[in-house]
């Protein structure tokens, strides 16, 4: 019984982490957001951020990057903030920290 407690929870581990990593997010209805997807996929499935900011990175090349803000649920129910960073059109990184 403890191995399959300890297997289970490994797995789950593992679960989050894909979920939660920098590149996609699954969302409660099980709709997956990752990197590479346009804004207006983006838009699709999550609707209008609750806050969108648009920062500048100088340097050799000057970018704009836009971040938008959710508050939304994880594929567990658990509320979470999801930042989502594009670059041009593009999603580029997907953070999702739980709501506190």
């Amino acid at each position: 019984m403890k191995k399959l407690l300890c297997c289970a929870l490994v797995l789950q581990g593992l679960f989050v982490f894909q979920v939660h990593g920098g590149d996609a997010f699954r969302l409660e209805n099980g709709d997956l957001v990752q990197a590479g997807m346009k804004k207006g996929e983006v838009l699709a499935k999550l609707g209008k951020a609750e806050m969108k900011d648009v920062v500048r990175r100088t340097g050799v090349n000057t970018e704009k990057m836009e971040v938008w803000t959710y508050f939304t649920k994880d594929t567990f129910g658990t509320p979470v903030v999801l930042t989502i960073t594009f670059v041009g059109e593009s999603a580029t990184t997907i953070d999702a920290k739980q709501k506190r």
